[in-house]
């Protein structure tokens, strides 16, 4: 049977290994070095870590696997040199030997990779193929959690523009945003302003965008995070590529970006997402979801004042300080999470009834969330965050919709045990937001009466029960702090 090659717009495909010359990889090279995190590699290929999806309690869409090509007699001469490292421990840096996943890089004898991009190497691609199918490659793949797919590769797509990999956690929005978004968000904002600079550049140095984490994110997808980077123009002109996973068909590039996984999960990389950056992204995401109130304090203030002049009202609204233009009162949006099968809040709307009969009360507006945030539109979840001067909800990814909310907000997050990404006090920093978690009640609390009433929950048994309670003394104290905290 002959072997063909033939290109088209600008791919290159091959129907076997064979007829692909012998091409040698370099990288990573930072992009930028004051900014970090977004890296570029030259002739390499990308898998699928097929295990991922099953992980528990936590299963990732986040994770792949590059292959490196090498002709170091050294690596070449190692049979475990297609076999990524382990997944259990972070990675924070291609060249660093100072790993914590010490013992498992030993194991294999290669550089592990970084953080959601694991290293495989190999002379060509069938030397990668053959290699992993060696059964005690297998095996050792599978322990690791890290087999890849394809595996039996017989096809090849050699993409020859500039490609951006976006890789992020399709399952969970709020990781998505604080694993991939803070670290490409300073990234995007110097490539949208060289746009800006020279109209008649598009600004981005790649051409495509391909996403193994979800099909179809920036064309068709639904998906929250999908949702955000389309309407915040996250890769200019770059037009996606479709792909269709299978057994056999590897893709590689002549030019690929990576955007480091989880870099600026806790955004200790001070002075790259910053109010600026922050608030313009914030700014395009208020205009293209229509939300109806505005960011900044200043804004809602000159808004208010201005339909008070229109309609003759003198000073109107309710001019309260926070510029909420908010008649009504301060507004308080509440969520018990029971639709999902996460953190849930039991008896959530008793504890609201009785406070509503409060007379202290009389002014706060309660609003209950009784939709599955995860069956609402973007739309629809950005403008309940939007509308609310508190947010008081049990934990979970919901609450990446903070983005939504105008600064000034207070997040209060409920839970037996609380690990939340957006209460980072440099997030509410970018936010001028106050944030605080609620979490399961220890025995002090438990012994506490009177104005040292404890705020915390009820839970059955250990610290990960996902379901609890709260007393109504212990919830109107949160409400006198939440409010308070409002006014201060």
């Amino acid at each position: 049977m002959e072997h063909k090659i033939h290109e088209y717009n600008k791919i290159r495909f091959f129907d076997s290994p064979d007829k692909m010359k012998p091409i040698y990889s370099k990288g990573p090279i930072l992009v930028d070095e004051d900014m970090g995190g977004l890296h570029m590699f030259e002739n390499v290929c990308l898998t699928s870590n097929i295990d991922a999806l099953r992980y528990r309690p936590d299963p990732d869409t986040a994770l792949q696997g590059l292959i490196y090509f090498t002709n170091d007699d050294d690596i070449l001469s190692n049979e475990k040199r297609c076999v990524p490292c382990s997944n259990h421990q972070p990675m924070e840096n291609w060249d660093d030997d100072t790993s914590n996943n010490k013992d498992e890089k030993e194991d294999v004898g290669h550089k592990c990779g970084m953080n959601g991009l694991h290293a495989m190497f190999a002379s060509s691609v069938g030397d990668w193929s053959n290699c992993i199918m060696k059964e005690e490659n297998t095996k050792l793949m599978e322990s690791y959690g890290q087999t890849q797919s394809p595996t039996n590769v017989s096809t090849i797509h050699f993409f020859q523009e500039p490609t951006f990999v976006l890789q992020f956690n399709a399952l969970d929005m709020e990781k998505s945003l604080f694993d991939m978004l803070m670290t490409y968000l300073p990234h995007w904002d110097k490539f949208l302003g060289l746009a800006n600079e020279d109209e008649g550049t598009d600004g981005f140095p790649f051409q495509s965008v391909i996403s193994h984490s979800l099909e179809g994110c920036l064309s068709h997808s639904h998906n929250w995070f999908c949702e955000v980077l389309h309407q915040m123009y996250a890769f200019g002109e770059a037009k996606e590529i479709p792909w269709e996973g299978d057994e056999n068909t590897l893709y590689c590039y002549r030019e690929l970006y990576y955007n480091q996984v989880g870099y600026q999960r806790s955004l200790d990389h001070e002075g790259l997402v910053t109010k600026k950056n922050f608030g313009e992204f914030r700014e395009i995401l208020f205009r293209k979801f229509g939300l109806p109130r505005r960011r900044t304090v200043e804004d809602r203030l000159a808004e208010a004042e201005f339909e008070a002049k229109t309609n003759n009202k003198g000073k109107g609204g309710n001019n309260d300080g926070n510029g909420s233009g908010n008649d009504d009162g301060t507004k308080i949006i509440f969520y018990d999470n029971k639709l999902s099968e996460q953190t849930v809040w039991n008896e959530m709307e008793s504890l609201i009834s009785k406070a509503r009969e409060l007379e202290k009360f009389q002014n706060i507006k309660f609003v209950t969330a009784k939709d599955d945030f995860n069956k609402l539109s973007v739309a629809q979840q950005a403008r309940k965050f939007n509308e609310a001067d508190a947010v008081i909800m049990a934990h979970g990814q919901h609450m990446a919709n903070a983005i939504f909310a105008v600064d000034g907000t207070s997040f209060v997050e409920v839970g037996c045990k609380v690990e939340s990404l957006i209460g980072n006090p440099r997030f509410m920093e970018l936010m001028d937001g106050k944030y605080r978690s609620v979490e399961k009640c220890t025995k002090k609390d438990n012994d506490a009466e009177g104005d040292d009433e404890a705020v915390c929950v009820k839970c059955k048994g250990k610290d990960d029960d996902i379901a609890f309670t709260m007393t109504p003394e212990s919830f109107e104290k949160l409400i006198d702090d939440v409010v308070a905290g409002l006014q201060g």
